[in-house]
């Protein structure tokens, strides 16, 4: 399930209109596998939809009556996988905290305070951008929690990538483990990478980052990374920390384009072939 949110000031006016009018743009469309919300970044959380929201809506058969205000919150920012802001303030808010990747404008203006009219041309604005939002949805690149259906892609993706790659079996463990926290990067058809770790204790533990050859030089690697420290902060562990093939350069780069700093050395922690392991840890304190 794709999850996707509009972002507006106060989510009362734009935003949830956004949010009602889409959904029933993708009723019609007999698309099920899109989950949309809304919020606000300044929003007063439990206030009203706007009377003339609610009206433009009802007009087009979509009851946004019920809806509260609400803001946008660090649980969001990680599993939300796209955010269409309404103007490019709401963007400068958000881009402090997440991806940018993850941001799209769709500038449109603030009716708020207006005559129904202007309500009316928000919403006739809002369903002109849908087959484009529709199109940026289904060519964007989804990051989730690892599930069964992943995991014969991810043990080809070890036998690509490692010396002695994890088995099917040894992945499925996973899903059960509590400590666990692996991630999928997918786009409509195949796996394009992953990473898996372990929180012990409020210290986090990279065990497997992967990223599929035909895919590489695109960043990838970089949002597996920052969406797991992201989440380990989100947890408040202390750290997070891996160990590196010294001679593996493209990845020693990636982790220090991370944040991560190199604290220590493993003598012969690899085999196969046999060679020294650095240590690479993120604080999440700093």
């Amino acid at each position: 399930m794709k999850k996707i949110m509009f972002i507006c000031s106060g989510n009362t006016c734009r935003s949830p209109l956004a949010e009602g009018l889409f959904k029933k743009y993708l009723q019609e469309n007999k698309i099920t596998d899109i989950e949309v919300s809304s919020a606000g970044v300044g929003a007063f959380p439990g206030d009203a939809v706007s009377i003339n929201s609610i009206l433009v809506a009802g007009n087009r058969g979509v009851d946004i009556s019920d809806h509260r205000a609400r803001n946008v919150n660090p649980e969001h920012l990680i599993t939300t996988d796209l955010f269409f802001c309404m103007s490019e303030s709401h963007k400068a808010v958000l881009s402090r905290h997440c991806d940018e990747s993850k941001i799209i404008v769709l500038n449109v203006p603030d009716p708020f305070g207006r005559p129904i009219e202007v309500y009316e041309e928000c919403a006739k604005q809002l369903e002109s951008k849908f087959p484009q939002i529709l199109e940026s949805i289904q060519n964007t690149v989804f990051l989730r929690e690892m599930t069964e259906s992943d995991i014969k892609e991810i043990a080809e993706l070890e036998k690509e990538c490692f010396s002695e790659p994890w088995s099917e079996d040894s992945l499925k463990d996973e899903l059960t483990n509590e400590t666990a926290r692996f991630y999928v990067l997918r786009d409509n058809e195949k796996l394009l990478g992953y990473i898996g770790a372990n929180n012990i204790c409020g210290e986090i533990y990279i065990t497997n980052v992967a990223v599929n050859s035909a895919c590489r030089g695109k960043g990838y690697g970089k949002k597996l990374v920052n969406h797991l420290t992201r989440q380990s902060k989100l947890e408040k562990a202390l750290f997070v920390t891996l160990e590196v093939r010294k001679s593996n350069a493209n990845a020693i780069a990636l982790y220090e384009k991370c944040g991560f700093k190199k604290i220590g050395e493993r003598k012969n922690f690899y085999s196969k072939p046999t060679e020294d392991a650095l240590i690479y840890t993120y604080y999440l304190e700093e």
